[in-house]
């Protein structure tokens, strides 16, 4: 067995290997005809313009400014026209007739942006470079056609920094530094999402959200808790909804795309949207429909992994729905009000974890059958959010910018599960041979429905003391009331998860100081004072739960210290120093009910807040040619909140129980608790490097890389639960012709042998770890005419049995995609 391991480790490393040289080699071919760049600049203050978008007049070929406004196109054919665009400014075109590499482009800045942009300014951004300092990955609404996947969660797939790990079809679990569930703060429209009973595990309401409708998203890789407060310890992500802007002329533009899956999910999708812009209203309204019939895993699959399936999951169709309506109203020439409203629902998606009995029996027994398998389902997962927005800019100095927003979310975290059949016990084996698919599901069915009522305000001020001088400050607040039930379609009814009807506020106030005291330094300062408030109305000290009716406050001061230096026109340094923090959440406080297959959890009401250090230093290289970014952490926790095993062993109703006065089929558990460990370190890397060989060729490569420790109370360590693998993206787009990209690309993973103890007790992992992969893929995407676009995906080209470390399910086997787009 070991032979073997070493073997693939080998031969998966041999892929990679080889990936990196291909890389190295492109990048060594530098052969340049014609070069169209320069520097973009603002109008008023001379500054550079970071992220503005330069495309070439009817060629799909583009690209964007660095953070020293700095571009470059490789071009061979003259005369042709330019268009230079940038949120807040004006759009410029330039008509060159030959090759010209020092342009200087001047946008004059305007209230109205691009026709679809975010609601909300970014709170992290420094007004003065139009940068920060904090690490920042965005992927906008025009990036999608270089994405092999539609849905939110994978938009996000290999992306420098991030990590999915997916435990439903459709759905999955964003990672950041090595972190998920609540140290990842998600935010909609720059309100959090988060509801008060986000838990430790995977944080799976991203897959509520539609990557049709977004804007951008904005993954901020580090503590924002100085910006946003608790739970944002690890980084976070924004999600900025599509709204159509103001134009001079009266115009309806819309869409309608169609999705068609073969041999993976079999997705039949069809998504469509249509706007009204004018001078002084605008109305946008869009909606998917997507429907996931199965889902196939390659056809290497390990069959003897899987219980009561083979390597096609059949039952694990669901359907997607969502519909967003939004809105802006132009109430002066310096002010408007923007409305938001966005809904999406996953109406009956099976967790496929809870179907199989996965790695855990590596050695086979005679007479081994899944004690704890059974099926469950999300039923339905919904996200309802309302945001409206007054925007303001002024004249006096003190008040130049005025935010004022208020919200209402709801989300249903609905679930359903149903036992086999103890009578009927499934039998197993590692041989698939001997395999018995035969076996019954209780005709019972649990029902366990939690629900989180946010009511959401913020206010946003920035002030401009010079040029070189700015102060953001303002605050925010949430309100969270939470209901929460079990019930069985037999009439009984069970403690609920959480206790029904909690309150959680959290509210907060913060401000940043952005100078730039000399031309190529600037320094950026943020300190939060954040105050949550937890009421939770425990069922009393003889109930399950063995709690009376609690409440309590947390309070604590964070900071940001950012320092960015411009050591050349090419390369930068980066550092930011900051502190974090998060209270515990009614989750953490108040939890009770089953947990993975053999634990059990119990409620602790004495937990402290967990606080965190960080520190970022970051390289950032940019030429003609190359985009260089280089980034390492440090990330420390103290009182960290984890789950230990108390010992005890407890029945499904938490009740400590004697292991020999048991029958044969009675459940059991192990009861854990959660509780504030000594510390935790977490350190690694993040890089990113792109290409541009000439005017149809580029090339990339991602790598996110993230190692960590917990200290236990004991004085012991052991690794940090569910850690992601090193793991990136190597990528070539070439392009043939100005209406045809082709874009290769190999998604990889290192092999991960390092896990924590929670991790050998669970099901879905392997007690050595998971191997390292390759997924081949082939995108190419064709624009036979102005308003048609065609996209084509093959996945996982050489039909690879691989898993994503943590995952429930292997990844889907050799399938392809299809979509069709049509604009008017």
């Amino acid at each position: 067995m070991q032979k073997d391991i070493n073997s693939m480790f080998r031969v998966y490393n041999l892929r990679i290997s080889t990936t990196v040289l291909m890389l190295i080699m492109l990048f060594i071919n530098d052969s340049v005809q014609g070069q169209i760049g320069g520097q973009v600049k603002n109008t008023p203050n001379d500054q550079p313009i970071p992220r503005a978008h330069i495309n070439l007049t009817n060629k799909i070929l583009g690209t964007s400014t660095n953070n020293k406004g700095e571009n470059i196109i490789n071009w061979d054919s003259f005369p042709i026209k330019i268009n230079v665009s940038a949120i807040g400014f004006e759009t410029k075109t330039i008509l060159l007739n030959q090759p010209d590499s020092s342009i200087t482009v001047y946008l004059k800045e305007k209230i109205m942006g691009l026709d679809e942009i975010m609601v909300v300014s970014d709170r992290t951004i420094n007004p003065i470079t139009k940068t920060s300092s904090i690490a920042t990955s965005t992927i906008s609404a025009e990036q999608l056609s270089a994405k092999s996947v539609t849905t939110a969660v994978e938009l996000l797939r290999a992306e420098t920094g991030v990590y999915v790990q997916q435990t439903s079809v459709g759905q999955g679990s964003l990672y950041i530094r090595g972190r998920a569930g609540r140290d990842v703060l998600y935010l909609f429209n720059g309100f959090r999402m988060n509801p008060s009973f986000v838990r430790s595990g995977q944080n799976q309401y991203f897959g509520a959200i539609d990557p049709l409708l977004l804007s951008k998203l904005d993954v901020y890789r580090g503590p924002v808790s100085v910006y946003y407060g608790s739970d944002a310890l690890s980084g976070g992500v924004n999600i900025s909804p599509l709204l159509k802007n103001f134009s001079n002329e009266r115009i309806i533009t819309g869409e309608v795309s169609s999705f068609l899956n073969f041999s993976g999910n079999g997705e039949k999708s069809i998504h469509g949207k249509i706007g009204y812009q004018s001078p002084k209203f605008t109305v946008f309204a869009g909606g998917s429909y997507r429907d996931y019939e199965f889902y196939n895993m390659s056809k290497k699959t390990d069959k003897a992994l899987w219980f009561p399936f083979d390597e096609t999951l059949s039952n694990a169709d669901y359907q997607f729905k969502s519909f967003q309506l939004s809105s802006k109203i132009k109430t002066s020439n310096s002010s408007n009000i923007s409305l938001v409203s966005y809904v999406g629902q996953i109406p009956d998606a099976p967790r496929i974890d809870r179907q199989t009995l996965g790695f855990r029996i590596e050695n086979e027994k005679e007479g081994i059958t899944p004690r704890y398998a059974y099926y469950s389902n999300t039923s339905p997962l919904i996200f309802w959010g309302n945001t409206a927005e007054y925007r303001s800019n002024n004249d006096n100095q003190a008040f130049e910018n005025i935010g004022i927003k208020l919200g209402y979310f709801r989300l249903n975290d609905y679930r359903k599960q149903n036992d086999f059949d103890l009578n009927n016990l499934p039998s197993y084996s590692l041989d698939p041979n001997n395999i018995d698919y035969s076996f019954s599901v209780s005709d019972t069915t649990d029902y366990d429905r939690s629900s989180s009522n946010q009511l959401l305000g913020s206010i946003d001020i920035q002030s401009k003391i010079n040029n070189n001088l700015y102060m953001k400050w303002g605050g925010d607040i949430s309100i969270d009331y939470v209901n929460s039930q079990r019930f069985s379609n037999a009439g009984e009814t069970r403690l609920p998860r959480y206790p029904n009807g909690s309150t959680y506020i959290l509210s907060g106030f913060f401000a940043q100081i952005d100078i730039a005291p000399i031309k190529k330094i600037t320094i950026e300062y943020g300190a939060r004072y954040s105050h949550i408030y937890a009421n939770i109305p425990f069922e009393g000290v003889n109930s399950d739960r063995k709690y009376d009716p609690y409440s309590d406050t947390f309070g604590h001061l964070t900071h940001a210290l950012g320092l960015s230096y411009q050591i050349s026109k090419k390369l930068s340094l980066l550092s930011n120093v900051s502190t974090g923090f998060r209270a515990p959440n009614i989750s953490d406080l108040s939890e009770i009910g089953e947990r993975r297959d053999s634990q059990f959890k119990t409620p602790n009401a004495e937990l402290r807040p967990e606080t965190t250090r960080n520190l970022d230093l970051g390289v950032i290289y940019n030429s003609k040619n190359y985009d260089v970014q280089l980034y390492a952490f440090w990330l420390h926790y103290s009182n960290k909140i984890t789950s230990i095993e108390t010992g005890n062993i407890v029945n499904d109703l938490g009740e400590i129980v004697l292991v020999d006065s048991l029958s044969s089929n009675a459940k059991t558990f192990i009861e854990v608790q959660n509780v504030n460990a000594n510390s935790m370190d977490l350190l690694g890397i993040e890089f990113s490097g792109e290409y541009m060989n000439d005017e149809n060729l580029k090339t990339g490569i991602t790598f996110t890389y993230a190692f960590g420790n917990l200290l236990k109370l004991d004085g012991s360590s052991e690794p940090v639960d569910r850690i992601p693998p090193a793991n990136g993206l190597f990528y070539i787009d070439y392009s043939p012709s100005p209406t045809i990209t082709i874009r290769p690309q190999a998604r990889y993973a290192f092999t991960h042998r390092r896990i924590s103890p929670l991790e050998v007790l669970d099901n879905r992992i392997s007690k050595n770890g998971t191997d390292g992969f390759v997924n081949l893929q082939l995108l190419v995407n064709i624009h036979p005419e102005d308003n048609i676009a065609i996209k084509f995906i093959a996945d996982n080209l050489i039909d690879e049995a691989y898993r994503e470390h943590a995952s429930s399910l292997d990844g889907m086997g050799r399938n392809f995609t299809i979509s069709l787009t049509y604009t008017f």
